[in-house]
C-alpha cells in the first residue's frame, strides 16, 4: 500500500514476516512524512533496513523493550552514497524528525514527541 509519493507499507514492515502492524500500513504517519521530506530533501532514495518491529523481533535483534520501533514511531536510514552519517542526521533535523540517533550505518529517526538524540 502507497503511504506517500516514495514510500511504501511494506518498507516499514516487521522484517519477521508476522504481519504485525497492518504490515506496515499501521506505522504513525508523522513517521511516514519525515522520512518523505528527507527524501525529497536528499533528492535520493532512502533503504529502510528497519521500522516496525513486533515485540518479539524487537527482544531478538537486542532492541530496548520500549525502543520507538515497536511503537511504529521510527525508522532506521541507510546512509546514502555520497552522504555522511553528519549530513544524514542534519536532513533528518530539518525534517522535523524527534529522535536521531548516529550510527556507522546511517541514522536513527523517530517521531517520539519530544527530542532525543544519541
Amino acid at each position: 500500500m502507497k503511504l506517500s509519493e516514495h514510500f511504501n507499507s511494506s518498507e516499514f514492515a516487521c522484517k519477521c514476516g508476522c504481519g504485525g502492524m497492518d504490515n506496515g500500513a499501521g506505522v504513525n504517519p508523522k513517521l511516514v512524512q519525515v522520512l518523505e521530506r528527507m527524501r525529497q530533501y536528499i533528492g535520493k532514495p532512502l533503504v529502510l533496513s528497519c521500522a516496525y518491529r513486533c515485540p518479539a523481533h524487537n527482544a531478538e535483534v537486542g532492541g530496548v523493550s520500549n525502543s520507538q520501533h515497536v511503537f511504529g514511531t521510527a525508522a532506521d536510514v541507510q546512509l546514502p552514497e555520497g552522504m555522511t552519517v553528519d549530513e544524514l542526521a542534519q536532513v533528518a533535523e530539518k525534517c522535523g524528525a524527534d529522535g536521531i540517533g548516529w550510527y556507522t550505518w546511517g541514522v536513527h529517526v523517530d517521531v517520539r514527541g519530544y527530542a532525543a538524540r544519541w
